[in-house]
């Protein structure tokens, strides 16, 4: 009994590690590799037709966002030069 609680336990608190990188990403996942400057444009519908929010990755490692992150998301990159 006592292993299966520590069993859940431990999942759970594995999920909630892992939770946070990606919410705090908040590109769905996307990583900016280094090298390059990424940008995530974020859209208010499916359509991807009202530019809500904008994220910029920065060659420098700085990060600079604005308005609202949604799951309707494009996700662009260039090398820096």
């Amino acid at each position: 009994m006592i292993r299966r609680v520590l069993g859940v336990v431990a999942l759970a608190a594995a999920a909630l590690a892992v939770i946070p990188t990606t919410a705090q990403a908040g590109t769905l996942g996307f990583r900016c590799p280094a090298g390059y400057q990424c940008n995530t444009a974020y859209y208010s519908d499916s359509a991807y037709t009202n530019l809500v929010g904008v994220k910029t990755e920065f060659c420098d490692g700085e990060v600079s966002s604005w308005g609202t992150v949604t799951r309707y998301s494009d996700w662009t990159s260039s090398p820096c030069g």
